[in-house]
């Protein structure tokens, strides 16, 4: 008897072990970085959100240099209007009737802007950061199958591809974070996901917890805190990065 309870306390810690090596392995990676120089704030509105004066309030208390927006739509447009004093530089692309994709910057200067390609869900822009220039993108997928995720991923790969320089992005995936939609992006543009696992949106109807909402950046380094959600369906991320260095 005593052997069969030794047996299966050892399969326990054995099971443990297995499982631990498996969270750390998909941590994510980055956690070293000790002085992150660059914060972002990516955020899905939720097209139905009327506008949110306490978002506004927490994206300027946070003190973010870059802010990546989703389903900004004509009800929620007016958040952008308030942090234009703010945020000067901002790219916005139309996606769909669940709202646009911005992608809004300040003390940065704006070098050039990705044009705008139908039925997408990304808008990228280049600035001029303290080690040089790099690309910012906000990115809205449409989810998987049978949903058409798969033939969206094949355009971004193409567009971040061709694209030249250091790059973060941040946005609303509809897809977890080892799966291969993360995975094929962030090797497009030379990044890797930055972070833990966490719950971003509770998948209705009975409210499932997944991660869905990301940031890439290069290397994956940097440091993510979770934010309230704002009367949005998602809570919102704040990135703590270095800044990119450009390319030779």
């Amino acid at each position: 008897m005593l052997r069969h309870d030794v047996r299966a306390a050892l399969l326990g810690l054995l099971a443990s072990v297995v499982m631990l090596g498996m969270w750390l392995g998909h941590s994510g990676g980055g956690q070293d970085l000790t002085t992150p120089e660059l914060t972002l704030y990516q955020q899905n509105l939720l097209w139905r959100n009327a506008g949110n004066a306490r978002l506004v309030a927490a994206i300027r208390d946070s003190g973010a240099d870059l802010v990546t927006l989703e389903e900004v739509s004509d009800q929620n447009l007016p958040i952008l209007q308030s942090l234009q004093a703010d945020y000067p530089v901002q790219h916005v692309c139309a996606f769909r009737k669940v709202g646009r994709v911005a992608v809004l910057a300040r003390g940065l200067r704006a070098t050039q802007r990705l044009t705008c390609a139908e039925d997408l869900g990304l808008a990228a822009m280049e600035v001029e950061g303290p080690k040089g220039r790099f690309w910012v993108a906000a990115l809205h997928l449409p989810w998987p199958w049978p949903h058409e995720q798969a033939a969206h991923v094949e355009r971004i790969v193409a567009e971040l591809t061709a694209l030249e320089g250091p790059m973060i992005l941040a946005g609303d995936f509809n897809a977890v974070a080892w799966s291969h939609t993360v995975k094929r992006i962030g090797a497009a543009g030379g990044m890797a996901r930055v972070g833990p696992y966490g719950t971003t949106f509770e998948l209705p109807p009975l409210g499932y917890p997944i991660g869905i909402d990301h940031v890439l950046a290069p290397k994956g380094l940097g440091v993510i805190e979770r934010q309230p959600k704002l009367a949005s369906d998602h809570h919102g991320l704040l990135a703590r990065l270095p800044w990119p260095e450009a390319q030779d």
